[in-house]
């Protein structure tokens, strides 16, 4: 296995924090976190660049911060995107087929011909699986591959990010001196991290509460299918609980990890702490704040957040084919008693993602925080792992030939296709 095989690196460009994983694979195929770095997000906003001097500050700073923890140099590093400006829609296209049976060779050329559409002028496509196929009419195959047919129809979900929007992302990476591999929509990396197979199977959706924006994204049959984002995190908590109170932001922050909760308890009211006020000067000029008020403050959010989510979940068109799992992640869903409120409001099986078939050595927890960058990392492991098995090649054309297989989504379909 050669360096490039036995380690990765991934970028997580959020909204608050630039984090830098680098991850190694030993013999047995057992994954460990080997250098791990962040750094404030400077220069994004929601998910886009805003300022490339900044932005390139904070993503080279956490790039360096996991080199020197990994005690190697990185040459190439996959990222991932996330903001209102990525777009996932569902694509059909109907194709005749010139020998009796069904090859590998239809269904990318159906993909070659979907992608011919005026919507993905200007866009650049972040990932593309099919999802769902019809012979001659007759829908519900699962195994097109080898079949007798003359039309052959295929269901993609293509997620895309506008061509402009790449360009900025790719010129902050790269002038870190270090090359781009593989651009993966955040909403589907959090997903490949923390979703087990009977989720991925029986459907699940994957709520990702970040610092400015939250995503929602609906997995089944091992498929990712749908997703949302609005552009309404943790710091909108924060913010009101500094206005409220009259305290500064980091004050607030510090107070909604350590006693903010989305469930009230009897004793809130006899629980209060002192927080220095906004014009703390060293004399003891402090705000006493009751755990039942910053309840109050914080309730209300959270509930706003799930009343999305419900609105979301309906009109996706996946509510009755999906079970009734809830899966949190993201910084946000570290608060309190979140998974209760959302099992009370929208009758969901709800627990918090924590990312998976990560082992690590160092100080810092792999807690849902890191959830997209480890995702992006678990996926390309397994999309190497499986195209070394099958020396598998997808003969798209040149200009379409993006990340076709290379997602996470290729050694689930492929099996399927040959079972």
């Amino acid at each position: 296995m050669n360096n490039r095989d036995k380690y990765l690196a991934a970028l997580d460009i959020g909204s608050s924090k630039i984090c830098c994983i680098i991850a190694s694979r030993d013999q047995y195929d057992m994954s460990k976190i080997i250098g791990l770095g962040y750094n404030e997000a400077k220069g994004i906003s929601h998910g886009i660049i805003s300022d490339f001097n900044a932005a390139i500050e904070s993503i080279s700073s956490a790039i360096f911060e996991a080199e020197k923890q990994a005690d190697l140099k990185i040459n190439e590093i996959n990222i991932s995107a996330s903001s209102k400006v990525v777009d996932t829609k569902l694509f059909n296209q109907k194709i005749n087929i010139l020998e009796d049976r069904i090859k590998q060779d239809d269904i990318n050329e159906s993909l070659n011909l979907v992608m011919q559409e005026t919507y993905f002028n200007e866009k650049k496509i972040l990932h593309a699986a099919p999802i769902g196929f019809s012979i001659d009419g007759a829908n519900g195959i699962k195994n097109p591959l080898g079949m007798y047919g003359s039309e052959l129809e295929v269901e993609f979900v293509i997620s895309t990010i506008g061509s402009n929007h790449y360009k900025n992302y790719v010129e902050c990476v790269t002038k870190c001196n270090v090359d781009i591999g593989q651009v993966v929509f955040s909403g589907l990396a959090s997903g490949i991290a923390v979703l087990n197979d009977n989720e991925l199977d029986l459907g699940a959706i994957v709520l990702e509460i970040g610092a400015t924006k939250t995503s929602l994204s609906i997995f089944a049959k091992g498929n990712f299918l749908f997703s949302e984002i609005i552009n309404f995190g943790g710091n909108n908590i924060t913010e009101a609980i500094a206005k409220f109170f009259g305290i500064s932001f980091t004050e607030a922050e510090k107070i909604k990890i350590m006693h903010a909760s989305a469930i009230e308890h009897n004793s809130d009211s006899e629980i209060s702490f002192e927080v220095p006020s906004l014009n703390f000067n060293q004399n003891e000029n402090f705000i006493n704040i009751s755990k039942k008020d910053l309840h109050g403050i914080v309730k209300p959010f959270l509930e706003d957040i799930l009343k999305w989510t419900d609105v979301v979940i309906g009109k996706s068109g996946y509510k009755n084919i999906i079970s009734k799992q809830l899966v949190i992640t993201g910084g946000g869903s570290q608060l309190d008693g979140i998974t209760i409120l959302a099992k009370n409001k929208l009758n969901y099986n709800s627990r918090i993602g924590f990312p998976r078939e990560f082992k690590s050595n160092l100080e810092n927890n792999l807690d849902p925080g890191y959830s997209v960058a480890l995702g992006i990392i678990q996926s390309i492991f397994k999309v190497k792992e499986y195209e070394k098995k099958q020396n598998f090649n997808t003969h798209m054309t040149k200009k379409n030939k993006f990340s076709f297989v290379k997602n996470w989504m290729s050694e689930i379909f492929f099996n399927n296709l040959r079972r």
